[in-house]
């Protein structure tokens, strides 16, 4: 399987799905959805592990480890979310990660209900109830991690370092009693959307040295979460209407970063303009200059490797109006031109 054809099926609804999207349709109607209900092969329905909450028997008390890991060396699995899922409140025995690859997911964890959007990573440990639903087509990516791998990657010193991500992970390797969970919020990031798609072909593909390549992409993902990312993270214990309010920020400067100033944040959230810089640094640990260069620079990474653009195209529709000055700041951050960039990027996919 190739990424087109995998993006292909992603977007397809399996028989999981339609199912589950049959459930959902009669639902809205009382006698329709008991009629439903009685139609069912209660053995057929257990033998494919659908979960129908009206059906006690088909509800598992946790989801274990040997549901999913056919390889338990391997201990990493990724698959989609089925869509049209009811919403059912469960705990897991492994690590279980999410990814809104596309559109929004209901989820409540820890006495809080939220919607998340596009590029939102939640990570679940071991032990921690919680529901998560997708409503719609939208494409939700879980990652489910075996303990065992985590405390291979994390304990190892190549791995762990003295970060958010790192503690969480080994302070829950075990059950640890607390309703606990790590959010990021990465918005369209490209990077990381490919690198998900890279662990999933990797996984389903099963060619050679498979295991080691999907360990290594495991791992970058992660680090580069915690490159990009770590100003983003939330927490039940983190004060949610700073973090909330720092995430909103950084959207919108990512949403538009080919026109925007310190001004227009300022207006949109109704702060001062010294306010709001000071904010801005305070709670991302950088200034609205190095975020709006961020954005701009991760987008012109992605139009340097995706499309034939040419470089003052490029600069002017990530918002600089002199190519020059972009190729500037695009030396200083990746130390090489934009030019050379996509002639080294376009050598490596020929190997």
């Amino acid at each position: 399987m190739n990424q087109i054809e995998l993006l292909q099926q992603l977007h397809n609804l399996n028989g999981s799905e339609l199912f589950y999207k049959r459930y959902q349709e009669a639902k809205v109607d009382s006698a329709r959805f008991d009629r439903f209900l009685k139609s069912l092969d209660k053995e057929d329905i257990l033998r494919k592990h659908y979960i129908v909450p009206e059906l006690p028997e088909t509800m598992p008390p946790a989801m274990r480890d040997e549901y999913f890991f056919s390889d338990t060396d391997i201990g990493i699995v990724l698959q989609k979310h089925n869509c049209y899922t009811p919403e059912f409140r469960h705990f897991h025995t492994y690590f279980e990660a999410f990814y809104v690859f596309e559109g929004i997911a209901r989820h409540e964890v820890a006495g809080q209900k939220k919607i998340l959007r596009m590029g939102d990573f939640c990570i679940i440990p071991p032990g921690t109830p919680h529901t998560i639903s997708v409503q719609d087509r939208s494409i939700v990516i879980v990652m489910i991690l075996s303990s065992e791998v985590i405390e291979n990657v994390f304990k190892n010193p190549t791995y762990y370092k003295n970060n958010p991500l790192s503690e969480f992970f080994l302070r829950n390797i075990r059950y640890s009693g607390d309703n606990n969970y790590l959010m990021f919020h990465t918005g369209n990031d490209q990077e990381l959307r490919d690198l998900i798609l890279q662990m999933m072909l990797e996984s389903i593909n099963k060619y050679q040295e498979y295991d080691a390549i999907l360990y290594s992409l495991f791992a970058i993902f992660f680090a580069k979460l915690i490159r990009y990312y770590e100003s983003t993270i939330e927490t039940p214990d983190k004060n949610r209407p700073n973090a909330e309010l720092a995430y909103d920020i950084i959207a919108f400067i990512q949403e538009n970063h080919n026109d925007i100033s310190l001004e227009d944040v300022a207006q949109k959230f109704n702060y001062s303009l010294e306010y709001t810089s000071r904010y801005i640094k305070k709670n991302t640990g950088k200034t609205f200059m190095e975020l709006l260069t961020d954005s701009r620079m991760k987008h012109a990474v992605s139009l340097l490797k995706s499309t034939n653009l040419s470089v003052s195209q490029i600069a002017f529709q990530i918002g600089y109006e002199n190519t020059e000055n972009f190729i500037r700041v695009f030396r200083k951050k990746y130390n090489t031109t934009p030019t050379a960039y996509r002639k080294s990027n376009a050598e490596t996919h020929l190997l």
